[in-house]
């Protein structure tokens, strides 16, 4: 792989792939709850890419995506409900756009620096995102998985069978390009 490729994976890569000792949860990658791992959802994507900052730094250009006046590729409209002013927290709610459908999330597991995953609910969808940070030298490998079940997740997926994954590419496409360019949260 190389740092310019997002690229695609397999959950066969993402659950048995450690990152290894020196990185938390080196048993599993992504940690997909009851109902949402790839095998039970209507809808999953997964992908990877390279970006050229430390973990926290990556991390915080998520964790801040309901103060940012513009979008976040693939991630729009964000409006915190009951962040604190350092950004998502466990437990926090927020309301954003993920390629135009409307949803409300609650943040279900927060960990600075290497790991942000939420919950989601929208009209005929439930969805879950989750964020991996792993330290690469001077880089962070961030891995993104998505899930969704329910009859708007269906349409989607009977509609444009590869929509799930570009949406995952262009979210990990816009969070290299605004954390390489230093804007908002460093």
């Amino acid at each position: 792989m190389t740092d310019a490729v997002i690229r695609s994976r397999t959950e066969e890569e993402i659950v048995f792939d450690a990152p290894g000792t020196d990185q938390p949860d080196s048993r599993r990658l992504l940690h997909w709850p009851i109902g949402y791992s790839p095998d039970f959802s209507d809808l999953w994507s997964l992908g990877e890419v390279v970006i050229d900052a430390q973990p926290e730094v990556v991390f915080g250009h998520l964790a801040d995506i309901c103060r940012r006046e513009r979008d976040f590729t693939g991630i729009g409209d964000g409006s915190a409900a009951d962040t604190e002013p350092q950004g998502l927290q466990t437990d926090s709610e927020f309301t954003y756009r993920l390629d135009g459908l409307a949803v409300r999330a609650r943040v279900g597991e927060c960990s600075r620096g290497s790991r942000l995953a939420w919950f989601a609910q929208g009209i005929d969808v439930g969805l879950y995102q989750e964020w991996l940070f792993l330290a690469r030298g001077c880089r962070t490998l961030v891995l993104m998985g998505f899930a969704a079940r329910g009859p708007a997740a269906i349409a989607h997926r009977e509609a444009d069978p590869a929509g799930a994954q570009r949406m995952v590419h262009r979210c990990l496409a816009g969070l290299k390009a605004q954390v390489e360019r230093g804007t908002g949260t460093a």
